[in-house]
């Protein structure tokens, strides 16, 4: 079966690695407008229970010294987004970036027509299904920042694995340490940053179970 997946997030990339745990022999393309998976941007990576049960190993190409331990409480969510296309492209899968679609339908399938700056504008993929993931609704504004010292009275905030601190308040609020440092100030929209990371694999899951039982025999 061939499945095209509109989007490069972190819900799309365990989307497709459950797709391809199901029937390695499914042929994947994701396609998005990005210029690369991860790296650029940072949203929450905060995490309550042990990263192994989240995200499994295999999913993962290296995280080096950002790879979560028992002990951590936070993952540098951009690396971890890299981390999970690159294993991706090692298992078969396909990336289209700089690339946008444009939808049709055919006897033989769905019909995508590629543009854009990536590899492959120009193309015409021809898929079984298509999958791409609800709007978010912006339920919030959320400013982040990154610190190597420990900040007090958050309830939002995580300690990754290269011992940075990474915390989040509302927008409207002041920042947890306003007269310190930051190595790196974010912005998110969303309901809880706590809850992001988890809530985005839930929705791949979620997405994945839409791809037809008869497709993954």
């Amino acid at each position: 079966m061939k499945i095209a997946i509109l989007g490069l997030d972190l819900a799309h990339l365990v989307c497709s690695h459950t797709i391809l745990d199901q029937n390695l022999d499914t042929e994947i393309h994701l396609i998005s407008e990005k210029a690369e998976a991860g790296l650029i941007g940072e949203l929450p990576g905060l995490i309550k229970e042990p990263f192994s049960e989240t995200i499994p190993s295999n999913w993962i190409s290296r995280l080096g010294s950002q790879n979560p331990t028992k002990n951590n409480t936070a993952v540098r969510r951009s690396w971890l987004e890299k981390a999970m296309a690159t294993k991706l492209v090692e298992r078969g899968a396909n990336l289209h970036l700089r690339t946008t679609t444009n939808q049709t339908q055919s006897e033989s399938g769905e019909l995508l027509h590629l543009s854009g700056a990536g590899y492959s504008t120009g193309s015409t993929l021809v898929v079984e299904q298509i999958i791409s993931a609800p709007n978010n609704e912006n339920l919030g504004r959320w400013c982040g920042g990154v610190h190597n010292e420990e900040l007090t009275g958050s309830d939002y905030e995580g300690h990754r694995p290269d011992g940075l601190i990474e915390i989040w308040w509302p927008a409207d609020d002041k920042p947890p340490q306003a007269e310190g440092k930051w190595l790196q100030l974010m912005e998110w929209e969303g309901e809880d940053p706590r809850k992001s990371l988890k809530e985005e694999v839930n929705l791949g899951l979620s997405l994945a179970a839409t791809v037809s039982k008869a497709h993954t025999i």
